[in-house]
Parts: C-alpha cells; sequence; structure tokens
C-alpha cells in the first residue's frame, strides 16, 4: 500500500511538472499562431491594396494618355489651319498677330491641360496611398 501511495504521489508530481511547462509552451504556441494570423491578415490586405492601386493607376494612365492624344491633335489641326491662312496672306504685320495670338493660345491650352493632368496625378496618387495608409494605421 505504501508503494501505492508514493507512486500515486510521484504520478501527481510529474504531472504537475508536466502541466507546468506545456501550459506556457501552448500559450506561447497560441500567441505565435495569432501573430501568424495578423501576419497573413496584414499581407493579405497588402496584397489587395496593392491589386486595387495597380488597376487605379493603370486607368489613370489610360486617361492621361487619351488626353494626351486628344491635345496633340487638336494642336495639330490648329496648327495646319493657321499655316493654310498664314499661307493666303500678303501682310506680315497681320502675319505675326495671328502667329503671335496662336502661340497665347496654344500656351494657354497647355497650362489648362498640365494643370488638368497634374490634377489628375496628384487625385490618383491619394486613391493609390489610402489602402496602404489605412492598413498601416491599423
Amino acid at each position: 500500500m505504501a508503494k501505492t501511495t508514493a507512486s500515486t504521489a510521484r504520478a501527481k508530481a510529474e504531472a504537475r511538472a508536466t502541466t507546468a511547462t506545456s501550459k506556457p509552451i501552448e500559450d506561447g504556441m497560441d500567441k505565435m499562431a495569432g501573430y501568424a494570423g495578423k501576419f497573413t491578415d496584414y499581407a493579405e490586405g497588402s496584397v489587395k491594396a496593392l491589386t486595387e492601386t495597380a488597376a487605379a493607376s493603370t486607368e489613370v494612365i489610360r486617361e492621361i494618355g487619351t488626353r494626351n492624344m486628344a491635345f496633340m491633335t487638336q494642336a495639330m489641326e490648329q496648327s495646319v489651319e493657321l499655316t493654310q491662312t498664314l499661307a493666303n496672306l500678303r501682310d506680315p504685320r497681320e502675319m505675326f498677330e495671328l502667329q503671335s495670338s496662336f502661340a497665347k493660345s496654344m500656351f494657354s491650352a497647355y497650362t489648362a491641360e498640365l494643370t488638368a493632368q497634374t490634377e489628375l496625378c496628384v487625385n490618383a496618387w491619394r486613391s493609390a496611398a489610402k489602402p496602404f495608409i489605412a492598413s498601416s494605421a491599423t
């Protein structure tokens, strides 16, 4: 009987030691799993944000290309019209006035288009940065 009591006491002591050791290990593993889950969520969110940003950037680049082509086409048409008009003129003063007026209008149109495209790019940058700023704030 003494042997059974000693065995039981020893078994209980070993069980306590095992429990005392395994509990912190289990807690540590749970924390590690939690961190891994958070990291996975963060990485998934970053990939999603990157994908959305790339799609938005593609649209902005496409729009800028379209705007550039439209602007250049219009400038070319106006330039051809001016050339045809200048070819029919005989007064040099009138030729200079037309050229000067054309240069002023083209500079104004170029400035307006450049301002619009700059605003488009700034807005695109803000939109592209939003997901990353939001994910880094959390």
